[in-house]
């Protein structure tokens, strides 16, 4: 028996490799996620800037982390322990037993596997998260449409917000029957919403909600947004994903009400709008709109009480903390997205235990490209009692020292 090329149909082998793959993402995720989370408790009690910061890097990490799956070239990280390894290890034995499979039947053989399931039930919920993201942006491009443009004072105090917040992009301010508190949407062209049935606020007011509105769009917010959106979309498996989406938009509102302070709102006068805001809320909500809202039913305790605990002089996060978390962000990116996750040595050399052939001749395909670990693969490759590992072994050995010799190569021209 010989190994042969990949198939070249989507195979049973395929399905496996592209659960592994989402897996080993889901396991690097959690790297982002944990160092956003230690920064943001690191900072608790400081700017909330710099916690928003955090959990964004977090969420373009994630993001990076998927698309460097589709680099051509990666390195191997065997630092994946038995508690976590065995659906690797699940998943390789698909592989192996799909290729013999295919090559003893002479052809490629896509049938039905546990892991194209699993794999099909990734995919539709990849969709139906991408599909409710989708309507809400078709919803708030309907409530555009039919929004109307606020009034003289409106603008004003927006105009006024702008300028204190050196925002140089225009805000287009709309009335709306849609909405039930102010509502932020959009990037490029960012428009804050109103309610129709606005409360009576005052000149001094207007300016505070236009204050909080304005640093949503100078801050890019509605963007991150979007993108812990997508990051959602892609882990909507994962707990923790969902989680520092949660904790980017509870401290991106933070991080405007501390702008709106620092603007020299005093902090009783910007709570009681909050809860006014909040009182103003119809039956119905605007939750599931793209769109950052004034003020929320949930979180609005956790808020008065992030205004109260608030330094007694809040300064806004200088830039070069934002620059700081970018470089952060791609160089944390740059080996996360190019590293393939694998089974440690000792949990590869125990697999070489299993009764399971499928399982030696997994692991001992890992074992083969470890320099620590080659003696094992050869000795498998001349002395297991199955020829199928026996193949495997071969055939991995075969394809290191093929490697090897390119690599000797080019260092040696």
């Amino acid at each position: 028996m010989a190994l042969l090329a990949p198939p070249t149909v989507f195979t049973a082998a395929d399905s496996a490799r592209a659960v592994a793959t989402v897996y080993t993402a889901s396991l690097l995720a959690l790297v982002p996620v944990a160092l956003a989370a230690g920064i943001s408790l690191t900072l608790r009690r400081a700017n909330a800037q710099g916690r928003n910061l955090a959990w964004r890097s977090a969420v373009v990490v994630m993001l990076l982390i998927v698309a460097g799956r589709q680099l051509p070239l990666h390195w191997m990280a065997w630092v994946v322990p038995s508690a976590l390894a065995a659906p690797l290890v699940a998943l390789g034995r698909v592989q192996v037993t799909s290729v013999n499979a295919a090559i003893e039947a002479g052809e490629s053989v896509a049938g039905t596997s546990i892991a194209a399931m699993i794999l099909l039930a990734y995919a539709v919920g990849v969709v139906v998260v991408c599909a409710s993201t989708l309507v809400g942006l078709w919803r708030a491009q309907r409530i555009l449409r039919r929004a109307r443009p606020a009034d003289a004072d409106w603008i004003t105090a927006m105009n006024d917000a702008r300028a204190m917040l050196g925002v140089r992009r225009r805000i287009v301010v709309l009335i709306s029957r849609d909405v039930s508190v102010p509502l932020t949407w959009g990037f490029w062209h960012p428009v804050v919403l109103l309610p129709a049935t606005l409360p009576k606020w005052s000149a001094d007011e207007r300016r505070l909600v236009m204050l909080h509105e304005a640093e949503h769009a100078r801050s890019g917010d509605w963007l991150f947004a979007l993108a812990a959106r997508a990051a959602c979309a892609v882990y909507w498996f994962h707990p923790a994903v969902w989680w520092t989406t949660n904790q980017l938009r509870a401290d991106c509102e933070l991080a405007c009400d501390e702008r709106v302070l620092a603007a020299g709102a005093r902090r009783s006068d910007y709570a009681d709008l909050l809860v006014r805001a909040v009182d103003a809320l119809a039956m119905r909500t605007d939750d599931e709109l793209p769109a950052l809202a004034l003020s929320r039913r949930g979180g609005l305790r956790a808020r008065l009480s992030a205004l109260i605990a608030a330094p007694r002089e809040v300064r806004p996060l200088a830039r070069r903390w934002a620059a700081a978390a970018t470089a952060a962000t791609l160089i944390a990116s740059a080996p996360l997205s190019a590293v393939d996750l694998a089974p440690t040595r000792d949990v590869l050399t125990t697999l070489m235990r299993d009764a399971r052939w499928e399982s030696r001749a997994y692991a001992v395909q890992g074992l083969a490209r470890r320099p620590d670990s080659i003696a094992v693969a050869r000795s498998a490759a001349a002395l297991d009692p199955s020829p199928r590992v026996r193949e495997w072994a071969r055939y991995a050995l075969g394809l290191h020292a093929v490697v090897g010799g390119l690599s000797a190569t080019s260092k040696n021209p």
